[in-house]
């Protein structure tokens, strides 16, 4: 029966063996403190800290190959935001706004009510006796006859009372504005005579209290200057109150007048002066079988037909409009509404299709945007050729004939041709509109970016003791919940290890690292980390190359004393840390690694008479299947290390036999296990790779830093 278990057992083991490797859920997101392991391997792991996109499924959003070319117009379009040239709010001059020096009123508060009374007489009253304030009013105030009266609810703040008497007096002609601590009451005609302010740009003419009238010039950006003159002397019909002039070739407006009068007009040019499809999107569009202008007459065609207000003239803006570019043969869609820019779009991907007319051959271009032409040439040829080929079985039917003369390519003549062009990155096709039709998709669906992957190593040793000498498979198995173990065994073989440990664990070997760590038992010798491409390669050295000498022989020759020369051949052999991987991601976001990492240091010879050093070598080459952010663990290499050292008093210690007595000998013994943990990363987007690389660059500031601050404390600071 036990002869039964180890069989079964061994027949596990060696299935599991094929695995070669300790695959890990490396995304948990439980809650719990972090262990003394996390400041050697866990915070190491860069991809917690990165917060990356979420992947789409390529296959729902994908394209067909087979769709006819009714899906493809997907990647011949592209998405602009049109701009807004609104002002949000009106850049303040220097000194605008700065409140001019008035006059404190003897009171906080007055009674807000006047009788009725002439004007002079009502100036008086209000600003000598309610409000206290020295006042002066200007030519023609005083000879006014009108009647004014005003009244108000209760008392109210003195500043609110002179608001509400300015607006009163405006109605009448009047001005009120403080000039060197005076209350200033004048007419409209008296302002209009003052030295008017210049200014230069569409700031709102928000300037000191003084009342100056204001020369500003503005410059239009989407209306014409005669068409806001317009606009603006509707709303401001007296010329006195607001003079307009416009020069067209430089399209700006000269608009004078008092502060608040031109402050109104700045703030119509601000809301009309916009462009005419601001904020909204447009789409770029290139066709495959039309050209550009005709694609664009029935397109706008259509959606005339369906209601929609739609046009090609530049002229006139429509809701929809459609541009076409003749040089490019594009197409530009503008919409004030998303509706209307699906529904161009999609009468867009309707009639951009081989015409049924007409099959004639043609020439198409398309520009590769992600792939090597060439390589994306081959695939593509390799599949219509396939296409073009005869059935297999009437091949095989048919005997071939001896005397027949070689027949070309059918791929060429039955599925068009296909030409590199190496310098713009360009496939060149000749052929009919629907044998374009049939390829176009699938050069769509091939030309995609290649995914990457960074790959994250990291390299650690551990010191094994009495209670883990079998190493950490074995200290695994101590801890428990272990779902499957085993260990691939060389006892047989004579070398010094046990062999590679192979395991499917839930979640032990974080407590079985934290255990070596808390015990000083762990010593992180590297954390690499590489990025390739998917289908590439990536090798990383942090070493030296040390000569090793390969071969000796005598030579011909003999030196100036009769010695035989001796050749020797050197080679140098790379020490270090050495990390090469070689990806491949699929579409569920899975990858396959191909990895080979050695961990080789250089050691004086003991064994040989040669002068070449020994090179002491643990290496793992393994294939893993990981998914992205996942975790594997490499352990079971496994080295034993026995160091003798002798003491005692020089030449007696070295008698025969009574020696023993006047030396001390040592013999120590170092057992270590080799663990690796592997984690890939599937960068999705540039974004990804970004963010990537400004956590590592975050890492080595705050590592930098950290450091400068122990030299500091240790006073050894040398400065920046």
């Amino acid at each position: 029966m036990r002869n039964d278990q180890k069989d079964h057992r061994a027949l596990k083991y060696w299935a599991l063996g094929t695995v070669g490797a300790i695959i890990l859920a490396g995304c948990a997101h439980s809650e719990k403190p972090k262990p003394v392991v996390d400041s050697l391997l866990t915070d190491s792991r860069i991809g917690d800290a990165v917060p990356r996109t979420e992947r789409a499924d390529d296959q729902e959003s994908g394209l067909a190959v087979n769709d006819g070319g009714s899906g493809s117009a997907n990647d011949r379009t592209s998405e602009i935001e049109v701009p807004s040239v609104s002002r949000a709010g009106a850049p303040e001059l220097d000194g605008a706004g700065a409140p001019a020096q008035r006059p404190k009123p003897a009171s906080s508060t007055v009674d807000a009510a006047v009788p009725a009374l002439p004007l002079p007489q009502f100036v008086d009253v209000v600003f000598g006796n309610m409000l206290g304030v020295p006042y002066v009013t200007g030519p023609g105030v005083a000879e006014r006859k009108e009647l004014i009266q005003l009244r108000s609810s209760g008392r109210m703040r003195a500043d609110d009372f002179i608001e509400l008497v300015s607006s009163s007096l405006e109605s009448y002609g009047l001005r009120i504005y403080a000039e060197n601590g005076v209350y200033q009451i004048v007419t409209n005609a008296s302002l209009q005579s003052k030295m008017p302010r210049f200014i230069k740009s569409r700031s709102r003419a928000d300037i000191p209290e003084e009342l100056r009238p204001v020369v500003q010039f503005v410059e239009l950006n989407a209306v014409s200057a005669n068409e806001m003159e317009e606009i603006l002397r509707q709303a401001f019909p007296d010329k006195q109150v607001l003079q307009i002039e416009t020069n067209p070739r430089l399209n700006v407006l000269t608009l004078t007048g008092l502060p608040r009068d031109l402050d109104a007009a700045i703030a119509i040019v601000d809301q009309l002066d916009e462009l005419a499809y601001a904020g909204s999107k447009a789409e770029r569009y290139s066709p495959v079988f039309w050209s550009a202008d005709q694609l664009a007459e029935e397109v706008s065609s259509l959606l005339e037909a369906e209601g929609w207000q739609a046009s090609t003239n530049k002229a006139i803006q429509k809701p929809i409009l459609i541009i076409p570019v003749e040089y490019s043969n594009d197409l530009f869609i503008f919409s004030r509404s998303p509706a209307g820019l699906s529904r161009a779009r999609f009468w867009l991907n309707e009639l951009d299709r081989p015409t049924r007319k007409g099959n004639e051959p043609q020439v198409y271009v398309y520009d590769v945007r992600n792939v090597d032409a060439e390589i994306l040439a081959k695939v593509v040829q390799q599949v219509i050729a396939r296409q073009s080929a005869p059935p297999t079985e009437q091949s095989q039917q048919l005997p071939p004939d001896r005397n027949a003369q070689p027949a070309t390519p059918s791929a060429v003549s039955d599925t068009g041709n296909i030409v590199v062009n190496k310098l713009s990155n360009q496939l060149i096709f000749t052929g009919t509109p629907t044998q374009y039709d049939l390829i176009h998709p699938l050069l769509n669906r091939l030309d995609v970016p290649p995914a990457e992957v960074m790959i994250e190593v990291t390299v650690a040793e551990i010191t094994l003791t009495d209670d883990t000498r079998y190493g950490v498979e074995f200290f695994l198995d101590s801890l428990g919940n272990s779902d499957i173990s085993a260990r691939l065994g060389n006892e047989g073989l004579g070398l010094g290890g046990t062999g590679t440990n192979v395991a499917v664990v839930t979640g032990n070997v974080e407590a079985a690292l934290n255990f070596f760590a808390k015990n000083n038992l762990l010593k992180v010798l590297s954390t690499p980390r590489l990025m390739a491409r998917s289908g590439g390669s990536a090798q990383i050295q942090v070493g030296s190359d040390v000569p090793v000498i390969t071969s000796q022989r005598a030579a011909d020759t003999q030196d100036g004393v009769g010695l035989t020369d001796v050749l020797q051949s050197v080679d140098y052999r790379s020490t270090g840390v050495l990390l090469s991987i070689e990806p491949i991601v699929y579409a569920d976001n899975r990858v396959d690694l191909s990895i080979t990492q050695e961990v080789s240091t250089a050691i004086p010879t003991t064994t040989s008479a040669i002068s070449s050093p020994t090179i002491s070598n643990r290496s793992v080459t393994t294939q893993l299947s990981l998914e992205d952010g996942a975790t594997a663990v490499l352990g079971g290499l496994i080295q034993d290390t026995t160091t003798r050292d002798e003491t005692g008093t020089p030449i007696l210690k070295d008698i025969p036999v009574l020696g023993n007595a006047f030396r001390n000998t040592t013999l120590s013994s170092t057992r270590t296990e080799l663990i690796v943990l592997i984690t890939a990363y599937v960068t999705r987007d540039s974004g990804d790779k970004r963010a990537f690389t400004e956590e590592l660059v975050a890492r080595f500031n705050s590592t930098e830093n950290s450091s400068r601050e122990m030299q500091t404390y240790l006073g050894v600071d040398k400065g920046p």
